[in-house]
């Protein structure tokens, strides 16, 4: 049995977001780049099948050259090996696009079973591109799974995913792609180990180069922003400043920000003596 992993490479959850200088993306200088958080779950499960039935466990990342990064930790996870789709371009190509990219490289792979891909990325926060590989390859997909059963004698995949009202469960036969949500598993930390052997796994590179646009119905200029079919025109980062009011009878009393032992005090005053909960 053989699964593929798409991965992506997202800005840090806790990093500080601005924008560039041209207010239409964000400033990526000392930016800290991780493996997209519902991707993780993804190649956890493949790795828990890989170690259930022996399966045979193939990241498959795109992007630019740092990218790299994200798939060693894949790989570091368990993952056996690894394809980087590489482009600087590849990292602003819309999904259109990138779908194409990553199914022409796993239909060039001819026996591929199950396809695993995170929910969304969380930096466009976009879930269109692992459904359109599998529209792109004309096979079954389930969504947002919490729970995925393989049976690899039967060629089959149970998925089940949380609905509104109650669970869906779907059984899909491979070739499958199934999408992963928040509480399918516990992601595993990459081991000191498992980052040593990462560096040594097969690691394949796959560059504008060796792939035939034309026949994906694709030119150099549908990659990278300039040939997105979506525009990003103006981002703007939320300014938000917090403040706490301690109402009193349809006014309020401001706690001012400063010395924090003197502003915890003023604070626990107010909530005694004016607002009176304590």
């Amino acid at each position: 049995m053989k699964i593929v992993v798409i991965v992506r490479q997202t800005p840090d959850t806790e990093a500080k977001i601005a924008a560039n200088s041209s207010g239409n993306g964000i400033d990526e200088t000392g930016l800290k780049w991780i493996l997209n958080p519902f991707d993780e779950f993804a190649v956890e499960e493949a790795v828990k099948i890989k170690e259930s039935n022996g399966a045979e466990v193939v990241i498959l990342g795109i992007g630019p050259d740092r990218a790299l990064e994200t798939i060693r930790t894949a790989l570091a996870m368990g993952g056996d090996s690894a394809i980087h789709i590489k482009d600087e371009n590849f990292g602003a190509t819309d999904s259109y696009a990138t779908a194409k990219l990553i199914a022409s490289k796993i239909k060039a792979m001819g026996d591929v079973d199950l396809i695993l891909a995170g929910k969304k990325w969380i930096d466009e926060e976009s879930g269109q591109v692992a459904i359109q590989v599998a529209a792109e390859l004309d096979i079954p997909q389930a969504t947002i799974a919490t729970k995925i059963d393989v049976d690899d004698s039967a060629k089959t995949v149970k998925v089940q995913s949380e609905i509104e009202g109650g669970q869906r469960i779907i059984e899909l036969n491979f070739p499958a792609l199934v999408t992963a949500e928040r509480g399918l598993n516990e992601p595993r930390y990459a081991s000191l180990p498992g980052i040593m052997k990462a560096k040594k796994k097969p690691l394949e590179e796959v560059t504008v180069d060796t792939i035939s646009l034309e026949e994906l119905g694709l030119t150099q200029e549908n990659l990278g922003a300039d040939g997105s079919r979506f525009k990003v025109d103006n981002i703007d980062i939320p300014v938000i400043n917090r403040s706490l009011n301690v109402l009193k009878g349809g006014n309020s009393d401001m706690v001012e920000s400063g010395e924090v032992q003197a502003a915890a005090e003023n604070l626990t005053k107010l909530l005694r003596e004016e607002a009176k909960i304590i």
